[in-house]
């Protein structure tokens, strides 16, 4: 993709990226690129490391931009096999788009009232822009997945529910759960918040 992007063909890069990752985007603003890539990057061993995050994050805008490139990925022939997703988080996107690309039908289901999970709801919009993490969604939904809001699996119904309903598998991609507290005294009271659940009322 790097060298696509050498040869200005944008959308061409965003493509390569979309073979290797569902959320191209999203990764080139969230993921920790300084730690994970530019750290080890050999360039930076006497000039600076390439910049991946922000090369990533180019390419998947000017895909986005650019209404007439908007191509899917290409799908495997159907398996006829449904799969649920419980989740809509970064791990449940990317096991639906995985799923979605070898031939699986896929139901995502998603307790909350909008899919995303902590990239809706846990990273500010200054960060993320909620309309690009509305655009991966909805590339999914393009792709044929389902997604169920308001669905809480094991309330509403049960991982073996779901199997006696026809799905073959599940995956459980619930998030991060409860916050680590330090039980320090107070910490129960009215107005005082876990850095989770503070994100989410902002």
């Amino acid at each position: 993709f790097l060298k696509l992007i050498l040869n200005r063909d944008f959308i061409g890069a965003a493509k390569k990226l979309r073979e290797f990752s569902d959320l191209p985007a999203v990764c080139g603003r969230v993921c920790p690129q300084e730690e994970q890539c530019e750290k080890y990057c050999v360039v930076g061993i006497k000039n600076e490391p390439v910049a991946i995050g922000r090369l990533e994050r180019f390419a998947a805008d000017c895909e986005r931009a650019d209404a007439a490139s908007r191509e899917l990925p290409k799908l495997a022939p159907k398996k006829n096999k449904r799969i649920a997703v419980v989740g809509s988080g970064p791990a449940g996107l990317t096991a639906a788009g995985e799923l979605l690309k070898r031939g699986y039908d896929v139901t995502i289901f998603e307790a909350l009232h909008e899919p995303g999970g902590v990239l809706m709801y846990g990273i500010p919009e200054f960060r993320l822009p909620k309309e690009i993490v509305r655009y991966e969604i909805d590339i999914l939904k393009r792709m044929g997945a389902e997604i169920k809001s308001n669905q809480i699996v094991g309330r509403t119904f049960t991982i073996d529910d779901l199997l006696k309903d026809g799905y073959k598998a599940v995956f459980i991609g619930a998030g991060a759960g409860l916050p680590i507290l330090l039980n320090l005294p107070g910490e129960h009271l009215n107005g005082v918040y876990s850095a989770n659940e503070f994100l989410i009322r902002v």
